[in-house]
């Protein structure tokens, strides 16, 4: 398929006209909207369950039991069917894709309007993991979907709003479910369904695109499937080398996104309000470093501040570290009293750094991958990419856990976090 014809307007050389073009904006609102509900889901659920014991709703189990099996439910899809996402979004048109897709997340939040309305929670539970199946199936679109539509210099651009838009999607879902579940009405549920249907709603201006593959074979079985797509990742080192790069920082910030809640209570001794800060301040961050990509690498993939970015992650998680003073306090502190520091503004500066660097380390590898993979295989290899994406926040969970339970602190996980990512940075500059 063609790209759609660019006319010469005063817009064209600014990457935001992006937005005002059918070949993009559809895409990105459908991916948005789909975020959101995705973490506008689990953010309800795991308040009620932890809230449970006021309003009176009979858990099967500990709430602290229950709130890591709902963190499991959503990566579980990922390990389980990636291959068969990557192999259906090569084999069929992707739009059509997305609209199934979408009218799917639209029948999944209409069970889960009932599911908040009579405080079900098993149905949510098995809700989260469905929700994590759509988003398995829906990922490796989105990504490849991309350079059918874009031109090469415009990659970088568009990469950099995907995944700064999915970040923020992602802190406004969490924000939002956590807010709307406490309140009247089953106004979760009824947000739930407004944004499937917005998302339905965009993924109708969808352009269509050439299908990539139409003789892929679909392997149903989970382990030969994964085994062929991991296969063919590994015949290209710098598709290899890329997925892994972009596994290795979807590491580092989940550890950090994880932690926030610990570090905010248990180090600088503050309160939810803070947390949330946290994770604002972080997604935000991330959102600036992927739309600053664009520009300092001129729409030209290149991976070349690549080693940088890397050793910015490290050096300005040992500033954060540095910059956090020992609590003098015994109450916890607000928002407000905690801006109040001068010291604490440095912690934010610093994490701000931490994320806009990552912004700038994911987008070009994002690129990357999508411009050196053949069309035929694009999906496979982007679905081959969230694989690894899922064994390795399986692995940060998991050693993160360990380390806690043997006696580390959150300071000493995230001193870990940044020496073990210096070794990165001659791997970054083997890439580039």
């Amino acid at each position: 398929m063609e790209l759609e014809s660019l006319t010469i307007n005063p817009l064209q050389n600014l990457k935001y006209s992006l937005f005002l073009r059918r070949r993009f904006w559809p895409i990105f609102l459908a991916t948005f909207l789909g975020a959101f509900n995705d973490n506008l889901l689990r953010s309800g659920l795991v308040v009620l369950i932890a809230y449970s014991a006021g309003k009176g709703i009979a858990l099967p189990a500990r709430p602290e039991i229950l709130v890591t099996i709902c963190s499991a439910l959503l990566v579980m899809p990922l390990m389980l069917f990636s291959s068969t996402a990557g192999t259906l979004a090569d084999k069929f048109e992707k739009s059509l894709l997305v609209k199934i897709a979408k009218l799917a997340e639209l029948g999944i939040m209409a069970c889960a309007y009932y599911g908040f309305a009579h405080h079900n929670i098993l149905l949510l539970m098995c809700l989260l993991f469905v929700s994590g199946t759509h988003t398995t199936f829906y990922s490796p679109i989105k990504f490849s979907i991309l350079p059918d539509h874009l031109h090469h210099k415009e990659l970088l651009a568009g990469n950099g709003f995907m995944a700064g838009g999915s970040y923020l999607a992602v802190l406004c879902g969490l924000i939002s479910g956590g807010l709307l579940v406490e309140s009247q009405n089953n106004a979760i549920g009824v947000a739930a369904l407004t944004i499937a249907a917005g998302g339905l709603l965009a993924s109708l201006f969808i352009l269509p695109s050439r299908i990539a593959h139409p003789q892929t074979k679909i392997n149903f079985n989970i382990w030969k499937g994964s085994k062929e797509i991991i296969g063919y990742a590994c015949r290209d080192k710098t598709i290899l080398h890329s997925i892994l790069g972009l596994s290795w920082f979807l590491l580092v910030g989940s550890v950090f996104m994880s932690q926030f809640a610990n570090y905010a209570q248990g180090v600088v001794h503050a309160d939810n309000e803070v947390y949330i800060l946290f994770l604002t301040v972080f997604s935000v961050g991330i959102a600036a470093g992927s739309l600053l990509t664009d520009t300092l690498l001129k729409g030209e993939i290149s991976l070349r501040l690549t080693p940088l970015a890397v050793f910015g992650v490290s050096l300005f998680t040992y500033g954060m570290v540095a910059a956090t003073p020992q609590p003098m306090h015994l109450e916890l502190l607000d928002v407000g009293a905690f801006l109040a520091v001068p010291q604490h503004w440095l912690i934010l500066g610093c994490m701000t750094m931490v994320a806009m660097c990552g912004g700038i380390y994911m987008v070009p590898l994002y690129a990357t991958l999508q411009s050196h993979t053949p069309a035929e295989y694009r999906s496979r290899v982007m679905a081959a990419s969230n694989l690894s994406d899922s064994v390795f926040m399986t692995a940060a969970a998991l050693l993160s856990a360990l380390l806690l339970s043997l006696g580390f602190g959150i300071i000493d996980l995230f001193m870990l976090v940044a020496t073990l990512n210096l070794p990165v940075i001659y791997y970054a500059r083997k890439v580039t």
